[in-house]
C-alpha cells in the first residue's frame, strides 16, 4: 500500500470551487472569478508544491478544462488538471496536504516514459480525440520545462494513436450506424452533417454504402408492395415556366408540406434531389422524387415510360445498375411545356409520355415589368375528346384542362396539395370538388 503512495510523478484535478480546497479564506475568494485569476491560482498551487521541493525543483504543468462535455451534450464544470514530477518519489498524503486537496484527487501517473507522456498529454487531450482539443498554449509550466516542445517531440505519435482510437471507436460504432441506415433513420446528409460520423463515413465507405443500398431496395420493394395493395396512387406532376420565375422555389415548398403532412401519418419520406446526368446514381429508396430541369435524354426513352407509370413495376435499365425506381410522387420542372419537352424525344409516340402525368402546373407573369406578381394555374391531363395535331407529326389524344388559377401562391400550393396531391399519395384525405 505505500509503494502506491509513493512516487515521482503526480496528477491531479479539482472543481474551480472554493469548497474544494483547503486554503485560507482571501486565497479561496480567488476562484470566485477563475477566469480573471487563472495564473494566480496557478502560481498558488505552485508555491505550494514548491514547499515539498528540495534541491532539484519539481516541472509543474496545469491547464483548466472549460470546454469538456458530458456524453458530448452538456458542459462539465469547470477544472483544474494538473501535473507534478518530483526528481525522487513524494509521499501522496503529504502532497495532498500541500496542494490543500483531498488524497482522492490525486493520483500517481503510471511508470515510466510512457507514463509520463501519457499523463502530459492528457493536459490538452492530444490521444483522446472525442474529446475537446486543448492548445499547448493553454499549459502553463513556469519555465519548469516547454510543453510546446514537448508536443511537437511527440506530435506524430499523438495523430497515430488518435487515429486508431478514431478507428477503434468507428468499429464500435459501424454496426449500429449500419442498422441506422438500413431502417430509414439515418441518411447520407445526416452523416455528412456530423463530424464523427463522416470519419466513420470515410474509414467505411464500402460497407455504408452497401446499408443505404440495401434500404433504397427495402424502401422501393416496401413502395411497390404498398402500389400493389391500393394503399395509394402516384402523383406525376410537371411544373414549367420561364427561367427564374420560380419553378424549383414552388416544388420545394410543395414537397416540405407533403413530407411534413406525411409524418402525421407516422411516415419518414425523404426527397430525392435529381441533378442532370445519371440521374438515379444517388437514388435510395426515396418516396417524393423531384427532377430539377432535366434534359429530355436524361434518361432512355423506354426509362422514361417506366418511371411514369403509375403501375410499372420494372427496374430501369443497366445504365442505374438495375434500380427499381417508384415514388410516391414524381415533380419534373423545366422551362419547356409539357409537350415541347417530351416532343424532342424522336420516334416515340408523345401521347404515352403526356398521359403519365396527372397534373400540370404553369407559373407565368402577371405584368412583363415586374419580377414579383406571378400567376398560377393548374391542369388536370384529360383525355381528348378530339385527336389535335402537334406540330403537323403528332396526333395528340391527351392535353391540359385548366381545373384552377389564381394569383396567392399560398393559396394555390394548398389547393394543389388538398384536392390534387393529398388524395392520391395519403388516405382519407379529400378528393377534388365536383365544381372544379
Amino acid at each position: 500500500m505505500s509503494d502506491r503512495k509513493r512516487a515521482t510523478t503526480f496528477i491531479f484535478e479539482q472543481q474551480l470551487k472554493s469548497d474544494y480546497w483547503d486554503w485560507d479564506e482571501e486565497k479561496k475568494k480567488l476562484f470566485q472569478d477563475w477566469k480573471k485569476n487563472k495564473i494566480t491560482i496557478f502560481k498558488e498551487i505552485h508555491r505550494r508544491i514548491q514547499t515539498l521541493e528540495e534541491s532539484i525543483p519539481a516541472k509543474v504543468a496545469f491547464i483548466i478544462h472549460d470546454k469538456d462535455k458530458k456524453y458530448n451534450l452538456t458542459l462539465v464544470d469547470p477544472h483544474i488538471h494538473g501535473y507534478i514530477e518530483f526528481a525522487s518519489r513524494r509521499d501522496l498524503n503529504h502532497l495532498a496536504s500541500a496542494l490543500g486537496l483531498l488524497p482522492q484527487y490525486i493520483e500517481p501517473s503510471g511508470r515510466g516514459k510512457y507514463g509520463k507522456v501519457n499523463s502530459k498529454a492528457y493536459l490538452i487531450h492530444a490521444k483522446n480525440p472525442d474529446k475537446y482539443q486543448y492548445s499547448p498554449d493553454d499549459v502553463e509550466t513556469f519555465g519548469t520545462f516547454d510543453y510546446k516542445e514537448f508536443f511537437q517531440e511527440h506530435q506524430l505519435d499523438f495523430i497515430k494513436r488518435s487515429a486508431t482510437v478514431k478507428r477503434e471507436k468507428s468499429d464500435e460504432e459501424l454496426d449500429s450506424v449500419f442498422q441506422a441506415i438500413v431502417n430509414g433513420t439515418l441518411t447520407e446528409d445526416d452523416i455528412f452533417a456530423n463530424e464523427k460520423l463522416t470519419f466513420l463515413w470515410s474509414y467505411n465507405q464500402t460497407k455504408l454504402d452497401e446499408a443505404f443500398r440495401a434500404y433504397g431496395k427495402i424502401a422501393s420493394k416496401r413502395t411497390l408492395r404498398q402500389l400493389e395493395n391500393g394503399e395509394f396512387q402516384p402523383a406525376v406532376i410537371y411544373i414549367h415556366g420561364s427561367s427564374g420565375i420560380g419553378k424549383t422555389s414552388l416544388a420545394l415548398e410543395l414537397i416540405e408540406q407533403i413530407i411534413n403532412k406525411a409524418k402525421e401519418y407516422n411516415y419518414n419520406w425523404k426527397m430525392y434531389s435529381a441533378g442532370t446526368k445519371n440521374i438515379f446514381d444517388e437514388y435510395f429508396g426515396e418516396e417524393i422524387i423531384l427532377l430539377d430541369d432535366p434534359r429530355y435524354d436524361s434518361l432512355l426513352p423506354a426509362d422514361w415510360l417506366k418511371l411514369l407509370d403509375p403501375l410499372n413495376k420494372s427496374h430501369l435499365s443497366a445504365r442505374y445498375k438495375n434500380k427499381l425506381v417508384i415514388g410516391r410522387i414524381i415533380i419534373i420542372t423545366n422551362y419547356k411545356s409539357l409537350k415541347s419537352f417530351f416532343g424532342k424525344i424522336q420516334h416515340e409516340d408523345l401521347n404515352q409520355y403526356i398521359r403519365r402525368f396527372n397534373n400540370v402546373l404553369e407559373i407565368s407573369k402577371k405584368n412583363e415589368k415586374s419580377e414579383k406578381d406571378r400567376f398560377f394555374n393548374l391542369s388536370q391531363i384529360q383525355e381528348l375528346r378530339e385527336a389535335h395535331n402537334y406540330l403537323g407529326e403528332s396526333s395528340l389524344l391527351f392535353g391540359e384542362e385548366k381545373v384552377y388559377s389564381t394569383d396567392d401562391k399560398e393559396a394555390f400550393i394548398n389547393h394543389v396539395l388538398e384536392y390534387y396531391i393529398f388524395p392520391r399519395i395519403l388516405p382519407e384525405t379529400k378528393s377534388a370538388p365536383l365544381d372544379q
